[in-house]
């Protein structure tokens, strides 16, 4: 949870559109990591990771396309480094463990292999659709 705090403050404090979508899919991974761990299947992090991604890198293209190459400014990068310096050196930080007691998965245990089968066919009627879309008679795809 540590590193997802500093992730989302170099997000606040990043200049350049790049930086912002490349913090952006590092939070993602580490969410999907703590899913994960959470409910003990990966079905749901996965759909959440492909989900997520896809339009972190429309964004990505899009940013791409439209800034110039620029380079990191050092200012930034000298103020991620304190801060980063700072927080991990602290010892009052309190490291919330991804296991906690206060967190019981008793009610999900029953339900888990009908949330997982529902979520492999989720996946894969998704995955059809977005074939039959992007098919160039049928879909919205330009043809040159």
């Amino acid at each position: 949870m540590m590193m997802v705090i500093v992730l989302s403050v170099m997000f606040l404090g990043s200049m350049q559109p790049i930086m912002m979508v490349l913090s952006l899919i590092f939070i993602l991974l580490l969410y999907s990591l703590f899913l994960y761990k959470l409910m003990v299947s990966f079905w749901y992090s996965y759909a959440l990771v492909m989900v997520m991604l896809s339009g972190v890198f429309v964004i990505f293209t899009y940013m791409a396309s439209l800034s110039p190459n620029e380079g990191f400014e050092i200012y930034s990068l000298i103020f991620l480094v304190l801060f980063m310096v700072i927080v991990f050196l602290n010892k009052k930080v309190v490291i919330i463990s991804l296991i906690s007691d206060f967190v019981s998965l008793n009610l999900w245990v029953a339900y888990l292999g009908l949330f997982s089968l529902f979520l492999v066919v989720l996946l894969l009627s998704v995955m059809v659709m977005v074939v039959w879309v992007s098919m160039k008679a049928k879909g919205a795809l330009r043809v040159f």
